[in-house]
């Protein structure tokens, strides 16, 4: 596919899930652009709503994001996200990254996957 597009998120309201892709490497500005993109996608999404972010292709998130990150995290929590699902490759630092920062939020447990088809089949459960 070539260049990196930057990160994306997406709603899909018949099944009340977001989808949330990052590749690359995450800077500040990207993760802004991100947490904007998400705002709209939450305010068409009932309560309960479920996240699947896809990390795989992600390669390294600039720490001065964090406090973006915690931004987006707190308003998925504030509008009553339902299961979290995060597709990750654990040979990338991203994953050490995201897993440390995440350790330290509360109301906030994301569940960890290997592939697309994996967090689909997790959510079907529910």
């Amino acid at each position: 596919m070539g260049a990196n597009k930057g990160p994306s998120a997406r709603a899909d309201l018949k099944n009340n899930r977001l989808y949330i892709t990052v590749s690359g490497r995450l800077n500040k500005k990207e993760l802004d652009g991100l947490y904007t993109d998400i705002r709209f996608c939450v305010a068409d999404l009932q309560p309960g709503f479920a996240v699947i972010t896809d990390l795989s292709q992600c390669t390294l998130a600039a720490l001065s994001g964090l406090s973006t990150f915690k931004k987006i995290t707190d308003h998925l929590i504030g509008n009553k996200v339902g299961k979290v699902i995060r597709i990750v490759d654990e040979r990338r630092i991203v994953f050490k990254q995201i897993l440390n920062v995440t350790a330290l939020m509360e109301g906030y447990t994301p569940v960890y996957v290997k592939s697309h088809e994996e967090a689909e089949e997790m959510l079907s459960k529910f």
